[in-house]
């Protein structure tokens, strides 16, 4: 099964009130509440001094019932942005706990720009009150994700994000703290705030199996980043290092024609060139592929491009006459858009018969120089893809 939602980031617009959330400890290891007693003190108001952590212990210490919490701290406004509470037994101790994200103290002007995430832990009678995720320079207020049992160990732990924003796009640190039988401790390693806009799923096999936790990076928030590959990290459990720790990146399959040229020019540089040939020819002729920023938009360019790359890739396999049958299929009346890459062709052509490949890369790249406009310019997508320069049209490392 599957349990997905979206990281905190950015600041969005007040969030719904969210319900308690119950994590999957076994119902054999909930008991009744062994703290003071259940009743209806109201939560009192922030007096001189106060934050909203103190005016929650002073509510359930008074009381309060903890599963009457989530619509009150909503309501005042005084959750982190995009948090849930929880009220779970976090200790495996049998008695439910409350944890929450709550923003700090506010400022003269009435803003508050810190937060941290608490727990109030049931024990001997009381709430014992521990912040459990500090802040953290440079990420703004945690937020509580969700509890659940996510090491297949019977206790649920608390998964926790901060975000950190730009001027467009938010990215998360995600946290997973788990009680240790003194206090809560941070198993997740590695960073995840590489990682822009993040979505958070947490996938299981069963339910005794330990969780995976999968972030998928869908985007940047700014045209002059071009279009985004998406690709996404999981991270699994280590039982033996007591961690969550991440894997390779996965990347998604190309949707977009410049990200098509970018795979076939990666297999060309490891020396797959049977590869090559099919992703530069999918290039040129997919209508399904995107192109940028509208419909149509480069498709010539890049049509061109992959084209003197076919002839780049036979000519790498000493197969001259399939690199001459390429190039003699380019359209005649070839417009100033692409017609660069049609003379850097026939010139790599003529000087691979003259002197080798070594030497017609050398000269092709000292043509694409000269016109950088024309060969380079038309493969500049923004700064969220790769960046082309002369030496790159025509490489040779990595061939065998």
């Amino acid at each position: 099964m599957a349990v997905s939602g979206l990281a905190a980031c950015s600041t969005p617009a007040a969030p719904t009130p969210s319900p308690i959330a119950a994590a999957s400890a076994p119902a054999t290891r909930v008991a009744e509440v062994d703290c003071p007693a259940v009743g209806t003190a109201p939560l009192p108001d922030l007096a001189e001094g106060m934050v909203p952590a103190d005016a929650v212990s002073a509510y359930l210490d008074s009381g309060g019932a903890p599963t009457a919490l989530a619509a009150a701290l909503f309501d005042r406004s005084w959750e982190t942005p995009t948090s849930t509470v929880v009220w779970t037994d976090v200790d495996g101790d049998g008695e439910l706990d409350f944890a929450a994200g709550l923003v700090g103290a506010p400022d003269a002007e009435g803003f508050d720009h810190e937060g941290s995430v608490h727990l109030w832990r049931c024990h001997d009678g009381a709430y014992l009150r521990t912040e459990i995720a500090p802040a953290r320079p440079g990420f703004g207020p945690p937020a509580i994700r969700q509890a659940r049992d996510l090491t297949a160990d019977g206790v649920p732990e608390v998964l926790v994000a901060y975000p950190r924003c730009g001027a467009h796009t938010c990215f998360a640190q995600f946290a997973v703290l788990q009680w240790d039988g003194s206090g809560m401790v941070d198993r997740f390693q590695g960073a995840s705030d590489d990682m822009p806009s993040p979505e958070l799923a947490v996938h299981a096999e069963s339910p005794g199996s330990p969780a995976a936790i999968e972030v998928t990076a869908t985007g940047i928030g700014s045209v002059g980043a071009g279009p985004y590959r998406i690709w996404s990290r999981t991270w699994s459990w280590e039982g033996g290092a007591r961690a969550f720790a991440p894997g390779e990146p996965a990347i998604e399959a190309p949707r977009f024609r410049i990200h098509a040229i970018h795979d076939a020019d990666d297999a060309y540089r490891r020396g797959d060139l049977a590869t090559a040939l099919a992703l530069y020819q999918r290039a040129i002729d997919e209508d399904g592929l995107l192109d940028w920023p509208s419909a149509g938009d480069g498709r010539e360019e890049l049509a061109a491009y992959a084209a003197f790359r076919r002839v780049l890739t036979f000519l790498t396999a000493d197969e001259a006459v399939n690199a001459q049958a390429e190039l003699d299929r380019w359209p005649v009346e070839a417009g100033a858009s692409t017609g660069a890459y049609a003379e850097l062709a026939r010139r790599l052509i003529a000087a691979y018969a003259a002197s080798g490949l070594e030497d017609a890369c050398a000269a092709a790249s000292a043509f694409a120089s000269d016109n950088l406009e024309g060969v380079v310019a038309p493969l500049d997508f923004g700064y969220a893809n790769r960046t082309y320069t002369a030496e790159d049209l025509c490489p040779l490392a990595g061939i065998h």
